[in-house]
């Protein structure tokens, strides 16, 4: 059943891996998703597309720095920097060149950085660039025509975009400001003394790995918001409910991967898809699929932070007939793939009913449908092959690639602004393996 997204598969469980292997490759795999292509029709041109979007500029090392020449913000992007100092005012140039730039992972997981200075002439921050630091404050030069900061927080400068939270900041909660509309990708990854976060109403989007690795143990999403990005709340060890927006179409992969104590998920009537490993190493065992979906991502529910194994005590509560149905018992040979999950049939009133509750648990109304339970959660329904065909292959590759990451690697989150977003929308269409 999934013979047409094996690529898509094998891309996500890459993804999953890579963040136990080092934050570029991250954003190498990142570049040939959005660039693989579906149409065999165009496949020369895809594969020229994707061999000129990852074709990398001329490093140059200069004393501390090292910086290649970006045409498209016209000066220097300094790729590797590892400062001395505690107290960082990134430099105006380099060898005449002026910095306009601070290129992926820059200053990923130093740990003797407390404050960063970025002065005006910097109008670019990429991918990860702050991201494990030990950063306490962030402050802009006055006058900068992009970004601003207030009480240490980076925003970009007409407050629309909270750019990056500091990862070590004291506070152990937070406010963010009414008119705030997106999250930057990893804005608040990696703090580890935040404990409550208040979203504004204002808030439209949550971009890539927002809020990844962080120990904040609630989270209410406002109704305003209508995208939320790969891997937002992966990892979040602490949060343990969560209800979605009115407004989302689609929780994409991994959104909430690793996060071992997540009991509680309450879906949107209107939701149209869930991703691949959306809810992958979480503790859902019993879920109500709103009737609007149709599609459910391969090991997107029921399944441990391996992949390798998944609980038939999950109970499914769905339509008769329904996506929801299938995914209960659906199978692929060539995967080794067979749900074992118990589905309880609804009606739509009921349904609607029941996501409009605070609770769809276990409840006495639901006592008579255990009769269709099956085995205890120790039960495994996804095997290892022992033969060692094409077949196993394939499987092999995929469940090795995606229990390195679930298992608990260190979180691969990107800081940069809304050009990703058009990569988690490519990869929402590769994500379809249902026919």
């Amino acid at each position: 059943m999934f013979s047409k997204n094996k690529l898509t598969a094998l891309i996500l469980c890459g993804m999953l891996s890579i963040s136990s292997m080092g934050m570029t490759a991250f954003a190498e795999t990142e570049t040939k998703t959005t660039t693989s292509s579906v149409d065999t029709t165009d496949e020369t041109e895809t594969e020229t597309e994707t061999e000129d979007a990852t074709e990398a500029p001329e490093e140059i090392t200069s004393g501390e720095y090292t910086y290649h020449i970006d045409e498209e913000f016209g000066g220097a992007v300094i790729t590797a920097y590892e400062p001395k100092e505690k107290d960082v005012v990134l430099p105006t140039e380099i060898d005449g060149n002026t910095v306009v730039g601070l290129g992926d992972f820059i200053f990923n997981n130093q740990s003797n950085i407390e404050t960063v200075t970025i002065p005006v002439n910097v109008c670019h921050i990429g991918a990860s660039a702050f991201y494990g630091t030990s950063i306490k404050e962030f402050f802009v030069e006055a006058g900068h025509p992009m970004y601003k900061s207030e009480d240490g927080v980076l925003f970009s400068k007409d407050g629309i975009a909270i750019v990056a939270y500091p990862p070590k900041k004291a506070d152990t909660s937070y406010v963010i400001p009414d008119g705030v509309e997106e999250i930057y990708h990893g804005c608040f990854a990696s703090n580890t003394n935040l404990k409550e976060l208040t979203l504004p109403d204002s808030l439209i989007y949550i971009d890539t790995w927002a809020f990844a690795y962080t120990i904040i143990q609630e989270l209410d999403i406002p109704e305003s918001v209508t995208e939320i990005g790969m891997y937002s709340f992966a990892y979040m060890k602490r949060l343990t409910d969560i209800k979605l927006p009115s407004q989302i179409l689609y929780i994409p992969s991994a959104t909430f991967a690793g996060c071992s104590n997540l009991e509680n998920v309450t879906l949107n009537e209107g939701l149209l898809e869930i991703g691949q490993s959306a809810f992958a190493g979480t503790a859902v065992r019993s879920i109500v699929i709103p009737t609007t979906v149709t599609n459910i991502g391969y090991c997107a529910l029921g399944y441990s932070e391996d992949l390798t194994t998944s609980y038939s005590t999950l109970k499914i509560y769905g339509l008769s007939g329904s996506i929801a149905q299938t995914y209960s018992t659906d199978r692929d040979e060539e995967y080794d793939y067979e749900n074992n999950f118990t589905f309880i049939a609804k009606t739509a009133d009921e349904i609607k009913s029941m996501l409009g509750s605070e609770s769809h648990g276990d409840s006495s109304s639901d006592e008579s449908s255990k009769s269709e339970e099956k085995a205890t959660e120790s039960s495994v329904v996804v095997r290892k092959e022992e033969n060692s065909n094409s077949k196993s292959t394939w499987k092999v590759i995929i469940i090795a690639l995606g229990a390195i990451v679930l298992c608990g690697g260190i979180g691969t989150i990107s800081i940069s602004s809304k050009k990703n977003k058009e990569s988690a929308n490519d990869n929402k269409d590769k994500d379809d393996k249902k026919e």
